[in-house]
């Protein structure tokens, strides 16, 4: 059973009509990891309408929250510490905001990937009164919440506490406030220095009311997030494990959600992180992969194979080893084309974006196939190599993204340049006879066996019925065509050149 069927099952017990909400903080370049949350919260809905279960996915901006630090290639933001997110320019100058300039790119991605959910900025919900109701019952009953807070917290909250972080109208800063007290729904505060993650958030020491009806603020997180389940009657959400921890948010929030705001707290999708390139993900490091640079390299559906397998597992991307990740796919392609039934098939169904369309050809052979044969070219070279029933669209679209990952991630032994003839013929003459004989045995064959793995072992045999070394001829043949004593796959390589190429340079 795949992890969406447990969750669809709970859900349907649960009753009625289902919405998922998923959310990313906007305060640094949203990556693969953030969209995690997005990619597989559409895949509970889909399971769910799948089942006949009306369902909405829907994304909440995080963009009321505090800028806490300056993500790497953004350091002119730097005096903007403790703002709201929504409240900072755009780096480049273009004169939108951060949220424009990182939140909208991310969120066209996500089409590509067939996630469109309902969106909603975190700022607008206050400012457009969307949780006033939500804000009134905190602030009525804000002893109580202080209460459940207490229970998870090393140090009490004080008795003066209110759930309220008001955004101060004589800096513009969310981080700096401290709210002082209450009267219906204004807040009176004090604007003062603060230490945040990134650094110091300087308060201007003024003293104001924040109007919470205005949305002049934000409640703590933890209330926000059962505020907003009761809100949009939410009944799922995705989430990494840190909130999953005992006492932690989820654990904070189920309580507040159901006890406050009288809604029963969703079902949690809880998942282990990723990591990239065997480091942890950060964009204040800069070790970050977004949704459009993913789409360079390779095809949506692979991401989202890779993210709806099983949830609580650690794993690692590594963009080197990418091509043993589609190769995983391609099986699993094969299988539901087979028309086999199984974990791997319902996998690869959940992944796809519109209709499934077969490829099946390897992504490491596209890889070598970009370096020696125009996207137009490559249709005719695969059918000569025994690949056939093949979407050929879906087949140039990998080429071209294989082309792309060889380039900038892809080992040496992939990375080539073909010879000219000329060059290729003086290294093939200097060849003692037994090696030249081979490699025109193998050329007249060529044709005539068009399994890689087939043509792979006739070229030992056809090696030592000549007297050498697989391996002397191996590095005769990289060095005659490519200059280099390692290569990509032999016989692959040998088949997409051709027997024409090949006719020209082994002789």
């Amino acid at each position: 059973m795949h992890w969406s069927d447990e969750i669809v099952d709970k859900l349907i017990k649960r009753g009625g009509e289902h919405v998922i909400e998923t959310g990313t903080s906007i305060s640094g370049i949203p990556h693969i990891g953030n969209a995690s949350d997005v990619i597989r919260g559409d895949c509970v809905r889909k399971a769910l309408e799948k089942m006949g279960v009306k369902a909405e996915l829907i994304w909440v901006s995080d963009d009321s929250d505090p800028f806490r630090k300056v993500p790497a290639g953004m350091e002119t933001l730097k005096d903007y510490i403790g703002f709201p997110v929504k409240d900072i320019p755009a780096p480049d100058g273009s004169g939108k905001n951060l949220v424009e300039h990182l939140a909208n790119p991310f969120i066209e991605d996500l089409k590509k990937f067939g996630v469109k959910p309902k969106i909603y900025s975190g700022t607008e919900l206050y400012r457009r009164g969307m949780l006033l109701e939500q804000i009134k019952t905190s602030f009525e009953k804000k002893e109580k919440i202080s209460e459940i807070l207490n229970k998870f917290r090393r140090e009490d909250l004080s008795e003066e506490w209110i759930p309220w972080t008001p955004v101060c109208e004589g800096c513009g800063r969310i981080s700096t406030t401290k709210a002082t007290g209450l009267d219906g729904l204004k807040v009176s505060y004090v604007c003062e220095t603060t230490k945040v993650s990134g650094g110091t958030a300087e308060g201007c020491g003024h003293t104001g009311i924040s109007d919470a009806e205005k949305g002049s603020g934000k409640l703590p997180w933890r209330v926000e997030w059962a505020a907003r389940w009761a809100r949009f009657k939410v009944t799922c959400e995705p989430f990494g494990k840190e909130h999953a921890a005992p006492g932690g948010s989820y654990d904070t929030s189920k309580i507040l959600c159901e006890e406050i705001f009288n809604w029963d707290a969703p079902a949690p999708v809880i998942y282990e992180f990723f990591t990239l390139n065997g480091a942890k993900i950060s964009s204040s490091k800069g070790n970050v992969i977004d949704l459009k640079k993913w789409l360079t390299i390779s095809q949506p559906e692979i991401l989202k194979y890779f993210m709806y397998k099983r949830l609580q597992k650690s794993r690692d991307i590594n963009l080197r080893m990418l091509p043993n990740l589609n190769d995983e796919y391609d099986l699993s392609e094969k299988a539901f084309f087979n028309g086999e039934e199984n974990d791997s098939t319902q996998l690869y169904q959940l992944s796809q974006v519109g209709e499934p369309k077969r490829l099946n050809v390897p992504f490491t052979l596209c890889s070598v196939l970009s370096q020696i044969a125009t996207i137009d070219e490559v249709a005719a070279k695969i059918s000569k190599m025994g690949y056939t029933c093949f979407d050929e669209n879906k087949l140039k679209e990998r080429i071209r993204l294989a082309g792309n990952w060889v380039e900038e991630y892809g080992p040496e032994y992939l990375k080539f340049e073909l010879n000219n003839e000329e060059e290729s013929k003086r290294i093939f003459n200097e060849q003692v006879d037994e090696i030249k004989n081979t490699l025109q045995i193998l050329t007249k064959e060529l044709d005539e066996i068009n399994d890689s793995s087939l043509y792979h072992k006739r070229i030992y045999e056809v090696a030592r019925e000549n007297g050498v070394e697989p391996p002397q001829v191996f590095t005769a043949m990289y060095q005659i065509l490519i200059g280099k004593e390692k290569g990509p796959k032999a016989a692959s390589f040998l088949q997409s050149l051709g027997k024409e190429y090949l006719e020209k340079r082994f002789i």
